[in-house]
């Protein structure tokens, strides 16, 4: 994963509420689990294997075992979860694809949730970011606003 897609769910992430970093924990997976199926290297497809276990581990720790639904997905989870741990064993391609399937309709479901979420986010007194494109001669530039406090003023 570059350090552009790391900056934009860091982003994502402190913007979101409960419903929404439920979405960006699906996304992680998912571009965990494709990135992983176009790497040749068998330690760095591993390593991203990993990486999308560990979102799936932050899913199962997010569910309330009290209701019906939240065991049901703890199921699916699981099942991910040993899925993953095949397709590392045997670096099967195919599997991750099932896995990603599973994954992104999952995703959708949650999404739809999500839009009708109108809750505040859960990070409070987070960095505003500000984006926009300059023009010279040179071209467009991309310019983002650093605010060196981070939020904290002395």
């Amino acid at each position: 994963m570059n350090n552009d897609l790391i900056r934009t769910y860091s982003y994502r992430i402190s913007q979101a509420n409960r419903s929404q970093l439920v979405v960006v924990i699906y996304d992680l997976a998912i571009d965990y689990l494709k990135e992983a199926c176009q790497l040749e290297k068998v330690e760095e497809k591993r390593h991203n294997i990993v990486n999308a276990g560990r979102a799936i581990d932050q899913l199962i720790v997010g569910l309330n075992m009290e209701f019906d639904l939240s065991q049901n997905l703890f199921i699916i989870y699981n099942h991910i979860k040993r899925s993953l741990i095949s397709a590392s064993v045997k670096l099967d391609n195919g599997e991750l694809e099932r896995v990603i399937a599973l994954l992104s309709k999952l995703r959708k479901s949650f999404y739809e949730v999500s839009k009708a979420d109108e809750s505040a986010p859960l990070m409070k007194n987070t960095q505003n970011v500000y984006a926009g494109l300059t023009y010279s001669r040179l071209g467009a530039c991309e310019s983002v606003t650093n605010n060196a406090n981070r939020g904290y003023i002395v």
